[in-house]
C-alpha cells in the first residue's frame, strides 16, 4: 500500500478526536442529538485547525444510521463509506478550482433530488472565498431556503472575502489557533501510536514554526521522520525547521540587553550560518524577551536552557526589555521590504546595543537632546534674520502679463513674509510648522490685515483668472489634499495675492497649519496661471465680518474709486461720438458718388 502521510492517516473521524475546538464540537454534537440541523454552517479560520475534518465528521454523522451520542459510529455502511470518499450523498467541491457560475448552477439544479443512502444530502464546499461573485449570486436562493434535505458547509481561511449575503444565510463558526500545549500533546499521542521517539524538545520546535496548526505540525513532523526514521531530535528539528537553537537565543537575548555588540554579532552570524532564518530569530527574540518580562513582573517559574538565567534577567532594567521588542517588530515590518534578509537584524542589533546598553549614561541623551535644542534655535534665529531682511525690502508692484512669471515657484519664505513672521514670533514651534490661530487674538488681527491688504488691491480680473483655473487645479492634488481643498474657496484676489475662504473652522485650522499645502498650492496656481501669488486664508464665519468691516472703514476710498471709473468710461463714450453735421456730410458724399446704390444703417 502507498505511505500515507501523517496528517491523513490521522485525520480525526470523530468530534472528540479534533483537537482545541471543544466549543465547536460540542455545538454540533449537541445540535445532531437534539435535531436542530440548519440549512447552512460557515467554518472560518487559519489553515490546518480542523475546518474540513469537522465538515466531513458531521456530513457521516448526519448520515449514520447508529448514532452515538451524537458522534458517528464508524461501523455502519454510511460511516465506512463516507469514509473511503464513497458516499454519493456528500458532495466535496473544492471552490478554488470550481468557482463559475456553471459549476454553482450545476449544484442549484440537483438539489431538488432526494439523496439515495442516507438522510441529508451534504454539499461541502472548501475556500468558497474563491468563488466568483456571479457564482455568489448564484448560490444566494439555493442557499437560504434550500429542500429540507440538503445541508451546506461552506469552508474558509479568509472570512472577509465572503459577502456579507452570503454570512447572514448560515451559521458561522469560528476556528481559532491551535494551542502549542494540544498541538504537542497531539504530536505525542500519534508518534506514540506510531512507536517512534522523540525529544520533548523537538516537539515543542515544530509546535513553535507551525503557528497553531494542526496539519502543519503533522507536515514537519513528517519531514523530520523522513530525514531520521528513528526518532524526532531537536538537532533535526533545527536544520529541518530553520529554527535557533534556544541556548544561543537566550545568549544573543542577553549580550543585546547588556550592550555587547561584538558577542551578539557573533551568535547571530553563527546562527544564520546554522540555517536560522531572520525572522525565526526575531521571532524567538521577542517571544523570549515576553517570557522574561512575565517572570521578572509576576515572579512565575519558567524553564530556561542556561544556569541561573532568570536571575541574570532580573538586574536588567524593564525598559531594555520594552525597547527590544519593539526595535524586533520594527526589523520585522523591514523584512517585508528588502530582499537583503540579513540587513534589518544587523541593524536591530546595533540599535538595541547602543540604545539599551547598560553602561550608557543617563547624561548622554540630555547632551543629545541640548544639542538637537541649539540647532533648532540657530534655525530659529536664521529665519528671524531673513524675515526682518523681507520686511524691509520695497515692495515692487509688477504689471499682469505672463512675461513676469520667471518659470520658478516662490518658497515659503519669499512668498508669505507676513504668515512667517507671525509663525517665528513663538520660537517653540517649529520653523515650517504655521501656527493654528483660530483663539490667538494677535495671529487674529494679523490675519485680518492680510486680508485687508488683499482687499485693497483686489480686481475682479484677478479673482476670475484663479476660479478659472480652480477644478484644473484640484485634479492636480493627491486624494487627501483635494479633501481639504473641496472646503476652501477663492473670494478675493490682488495682483500678487488670492484670500481663499475656508468652510469649516476645523478645516481652517489643518489647512493653515499644513505649510507644505499652501507651498504645493502656490506652485500649482503659478504653473497654471504663468504669475506667482501668494495665498491667505479666512475662515468662513469671519469672512463677512472682515469684509463688511472693510468696506465700512474704507467707504470713502472706494466711493471715489467707483466715480473715477464712471468718469472715465463717460469720457471714453464722449471721445467714440460722432459730430452729427460731419455724419451728415458723409452721408450726402456717398449718395452723390453712388445714388440710389447708397444704403444708409445706423
Amino acid at each position: 500500500m502507498a505511505y500515507q502521510a501523517l496528517y491523513r492517516k490521522w485525520r480525526p473521524r470523530t468530534f472528540d478526536g479534533v483537537v482545541g475546538q471543544t466549543a465547536i464540537t460540542d455545538t454540533l454534537k449537541n445540535a445532531i442529538k437534539r435535531g436542530k440541523i440548519s440549512h447552512a454552517f460557515l467554518f472560518a479560520g487559519p489553515r490546518g485547525t480542523g475546518k474540513t475534518s469537522c465538515a466531513k465528521i458531521f456530513a457521516k454523522a448526519l448520515n449514520c444510521t447508529n448514532l452515538q451520542d451524537g458522534e458517528p459510529c464508524n461501523e455502519c455502511e454510511n460511516c465506512l463509506a463516507a469514509d473511503r470518499g464513497t458516499m454519493n450523498d456528500i458532495i466535496e467541491i473544492d471552490a478554488a478550482s470550481n468557482n463559475g457560475v456553471d459549476e454553482i448552477r450545476d449544484i442549484r439544479d440537483k438539489v431538488k433530488y432526494a439523496p439515495t443512502q442516507g438522510k441529508y444530502k451534504v454539499y461541502i464546499i472548501d475556500e468558497v472565498h474563491m468563488l466568483s461573485m456571479g457564482a455568489f449570486n448564484a448560490l444566494l436562493k439555493t442557499l437560504e431556503e434550500p429542500p429540507e434535505h440538503v445541508v451546506f458547509i461552506l469552508a474558509t481561511t479568509e472570512l472577509q472575502k465572503v459577502p456579507a449575503t452570503i454570512i447572514s444565510r448560515t451559521q458561522r463558526y469560528n476556528f481559532k489557533r491551535i494551542d502549542q500545549h494540544d498541538l504537542i500533546a497531539r504530536m505525542t499521542y500519534i508518534l506514540g501510536q506510531e512507536k517512534i521517539g522523540f525529544e520533548e524538545k523537538a516537539l515543542e520546535v515544530i509546535a513553535q514554526v507551525a503557528d497553531g496548526g494542526m496539519r502543519d505540525s503533522l507536515s514537519i513532523l513528517d519531514q523530520i521522520l523522513s530525514y531520521d526514521q528513528d526518532k524526532v531530535k531537536y538537532d533535526d528539528a533545527l536544520k529541518i525547521t530553520g529554527y535557533a537553537a534556544q541556548e544561543k537565543i537566550e545568549q544573543v537575548l542577553l549580550d543585546l540587553l547588556k550592550g555587547e555588540t561584538s558577542e551578539a554579532f557573533e551568535i547571530v552570524h553563527n546562527l544564520l550560518q546554522d540555517g536560522a532564518s531572520t525572522k525565526n530569530i526575531l521571532d524567538e527574540l521577542i517571544s523570549l524577551t515576553v517570557k522574561g518580562m512575565l517572570v521578572i513582573k509576576s515572579n512565575k517559574e519558567a524553564t530556561f536552557l542556561t544556569k541561573d538565567y532568570a536571575a541574570e534577567l532580573a538586574k536588567i532594567p524593564e525598559e531594555k526589555f520594552y525597547n527590544l521588542v519593539q526595535a524586533a517588530n520594527t526589523a520585522l515590518n523591514d523584512l517585508r521590504y528588502t530582499n537583503q534578509q540579513q540587513i534589518p537584524l544587523d541593524v536591530f542589533v546595533v540599535q538595541v546595543t547602543q540604545g539599551v546598553g547598560g553602561n550608557a549614561p543617563v547624561e548622554q541623551g540630555d547632551s543629545v537632546s541640548s544639542i538637537v535644542v541649539q540647532k533648532l534655535k540657530n534655525e530659529i534665529d536664521n529665519l528671524s534674520k531673513q524675515v526682518a531682511e523681507l520686511k524691509n525690502r520695497p515692495v515692487q508692484v509688477t504689471n499682469r502679463s505672463s512675461s513676469d512669471f520667471s518659470g520658478t515657484i516662490k518658497t515659503e519664505t519669499n512668498s508669505r513674509p507676513k504668515q512667517i513672521a507671525a509663525q517665528t514670533a513663538n520660537t517653540d514651534q517649529k520653523p515650517k510648522r504655521r501656527k493654528a490661530s483660530a483663539n490667538n487674538q494677535a495671529a487674529q488681527e494679523n490675519n485680518r490685515r492680510q486680508v485687508y491688504h488683499v482687499l485693497e488691491n483686489a480686481t475682479k480680473e484677478d479673482l476670475n483668472t484663479v476660479k478659472d483655473i480652480w477644478p484644473d487645479l484640484l485634479s492636480t492634488l493627491k486624494v487627501s489634499q483635494r479633501a481639504v481643498m473641496e472646503v476652501l474657496n477663492p473670494v478675493a484676489a490682488s495682483h500678487e495675492q488670492i484670500v481663499l475662504k475656508c468652510k469649516y473652522e476645523l478645516w481652517f485650522k489643518r489647512a493653515n497649519q499644513d505649510g507644505d499645502l499652501i507651498s504645493q498650492l502656490e506652485a500649482e496656481i503659478a504653473k497654471l496661471t504663468k504669475h506667482n501669488y501668494s495665498i491667505v486664508l479666512v475662515a468662513d464665519s469671519s469672512w463677512l465680518k472682515v469684509r463688511h468691516d472693510f468696506v465700512a472703514s474704507h467707504k470713502e476710498e472706494l466711493l471715489a474709486k467707483k466715480f473715477q471709473k464712471i468718469e472715465k468710461s463717460e469720457q471714453e463714450t464722449n471721445e467714440n461720438q460722432v459730430d452729427p453735421q460731419a455724419k451728415k456730410e458723409v452721408i450726402d458724399k456717398a449718395k452723390e458718388l453712388f445714388g440710389d446704390l447708397a444704403q444708409i444703417k445706423d
